[in-house]
């Protein structure tokens, strides 16, 4: 229970610049009750975060949008002086084998540097990420604001339609009657699409969620057509015709 209520510490701690003030104090009220309340339940905490994360969400999207543009436009300037002339080096080779700085985040190329040059590649990118942070910050709320906010308003369209594919799925659930356990594993899929929209699952995916909802609903038909399979025929011998 306390690790759900740090994670939605952190998602607090880390709201995007322009995220609704009026928002933001709810999100805070939120968050100190469940710190005090010792009654609740891991699942009630993990509806008031998923609830939070449908409003948080298209704001996140956006201003990671920004920053791996900024990491594209800056990031280099920022990490490389903050390497030793050997690493810069070791790091220009790396560059060479098709290697880029994106890599470094997914610690795939972690073979390739020896672990001194780990820790000072590490330690150079967060303090990267910070630099990139104050670089978009200073822009989406000044220069590219309006633009900014145009990112914000399309991801919420995508989430818009992300809600009523999940609701569909929802309603699929609740109208099955004949294959529970199928009502169920359609349940705990919207579930965990959900924890994506708040640092409690995998990032929640456009595409993932229409293939899904496509997905049960061929599900849903395969097992109508399997339910007769099992089922003895009668058959009247005497009055069948030859």
């Amino acid at each position: 229970m306390q690790s759900t209520i740090k994670l939605f510490r952190y998602l607090y701690d880390h709201l995007p610049p322009l995220f609704p003030t009026e928002e933001v104090e709810k999100m805070k009220h939120a968050l100190e009750h469940l710190e005090q309340d010792q009654t609740m339940t891991v699942e009630e905490i993990e509806d008031t975060m998923i609830n939070f994360g449908y409003l948080v969400w298209p704001w996140n999207q956006a201003y990671k949008e920004f920053l791996a543009l900024a990491e594209n436009e800056i990031g280099e300037h920022s990490l490389l002086p903050r390497l030793s002339k050997s690493t810069q080096e070791k790091y220009q080779d790396f560059k060479t084998y098709g290697g880029t700085l994106r890599d470094l985040h997914s610690g795939r190329p972690a073979d390739y540097f020896i672990p001194e040059e780990r820790g000072e590649l590490c330690s150079a990118l967060v303090e990267m990420q910070k630099d990139l942070r104050d670089f978009v910050n200073r822009k989406v709320m000044g220069v590219e604001k309006d633009k900014y906010l145009e990112r914000v308003a399309s991801f919420a369209e995508m989430l818009a339609e992300i809600r009523g594919r999940l609701d569909d799925m929802r309603g699929l659930a609740d109208k099955e009657q004949d294959h529970p356990n199928l009502a169920a594993e359609i349940r705990t899929r919207v579930r965990s699409f959900e924890f994506g929209l708040c640092l409690l699952g995998p990032e929640l995916n456009y595409e993932a969620v229409c293939q899904s909802v496509d997905f049960f609903h061929g599900r849903k038909q395969d097992l109508n057509r399997m339910r007769g399979i099992h089922t003895a025929v009668d058959v009247d011998f005497y009055n069948e015709k030859v």
